[in-house]
């Protein structure tokens, strides 16, 4: 599946319905067996004074990004991808932000945070009739390399009454693992469901078969254990360690963090929101057996190799 939506649910999103689109490339090349990228994670725009005990400044959301995507611009990518959170709160915020990734010369893979799902999912369920959040989880193909985004709201309860059983779901699943003391347990987590796990796995087999090397990006962090992860994130750190995943790049958890797990480096970025100047986003090359990660301002670089 790629994501998409219906007639009703791109009308009553607007502008705001770009986000769903894969990004598109106009046949641009670059050296087999390598590729560039850029990562921004957790804008989290509102207009709204900072929150001091978390250490968020979400006004300053703006400025931060726009300086960003200046940077990126001078860069010789293929792509940059934003790992979810574009805004905090509010729908309104979405009509000032989107303007500023329009300055983006690059395509542009989005992942879509729990803060996006719930904004999302509140405005669509005003609707008359109301409208189910859509699903969001994609692949493409570039020089060798598999690129994946997962949709960590699928089961969640960002899911609203248009999602039918969705919602019961995501309590049930909920339930189950707070009985557990999983630390993951959380309200502002979620899931990925059956039939997304099903659309992986084939994924995940057919760029296997084909030689490229795979390459995932989502919101929820995965490994290593943290109140943050993915509810269900031990069943995707399974799956993307028996394909031999290069990598998997989330947000979410703004401290960022890393870990390997057998051959599969798992990397959460910073926060951009954080911070009053604070400015982290990274560019990440693949080369052969080396995964280079290049760090601006707070954000950790690392050179990986397996």
């Amino acid at each position: 599946m790629s994501s998409h939506l219906t007639a009703a649910q791109s009308l009553a999103l607007g502008q705001v319905s770009s986000l769903y689109q894969p990004p598109q490339f106009p046949g641009q090349s670059t050296p087999s067996g390598s590729v560039r990228f850029g990562l921004i994670a957790d804008p989290q725009y509102a207009d709204a004074d900072p929150n001091l005990e978390y250490n968020r400044y979400y006004r300053n959301s703006l400025r931060k990004l726009s300086q960003a995507i200046t940077e990126l611009n001078d860069l010789p990518l293929a792509f940059v991808a934003t790992l979810g959170d574009l805004v905090d709160d509010h729908w309104s915020s979405y009509a000032e932000l989107l303007p500023v990734y329009g300055q983006l010369r690059h395509p542009h893979a989005v992942v879509l945070g729990n803060h996006d799902a719930d904004v999302i999912s509140r405005h669509l369920a005003a609707q008359s009739p109301a409208l189910a959040l859509p699903k969001h989880y994609y692949q493409f193909s570039l020089n060798g390399y598999r690129f994946i985004v997962i949709d960590g709201n699928d089961i969640s309860l960002y899911c609203n009454p248009a999602n039918g059983e969705e919602h019961a779901q995501a309590q049930h699943l909920l339930a189950r693992i707070r009985a557990e003391h999983q630390p993951q347990a959380q309200s502002w987590n979620g899931a990925v469901g059956d039939e997304q796990l099903r659309w992986l796995a084939c994924s995940l087999e057919d760029a296997q078969s084909k030689g490229e090397t795979i390459v995932v990006f989502g919101h929820y962090p995965l490994a290593p254990e943290n109140e943050h992860n993915l509810w269900n994130c031990d069943a995707l750190v399974a799956l993307l360690c028996r394909y031999q995943v290069r990598a998997y790049f989330a947000g979410h958890y703004h401290f960022g963090d890393y870990v390997r797990v057998e051959n599969t480096d798992f990397i959460t970025l910073k926060g951009m929101v954080d911070g009053n100047d604070l400015l982290p986003f990274a560019m990440v090359e693949l080369a052969g057996d080396t995964l280079s990660v290049t760090g601006y301002g707070p954000e950790i670089s690392r050179v990986l190799v397996r």
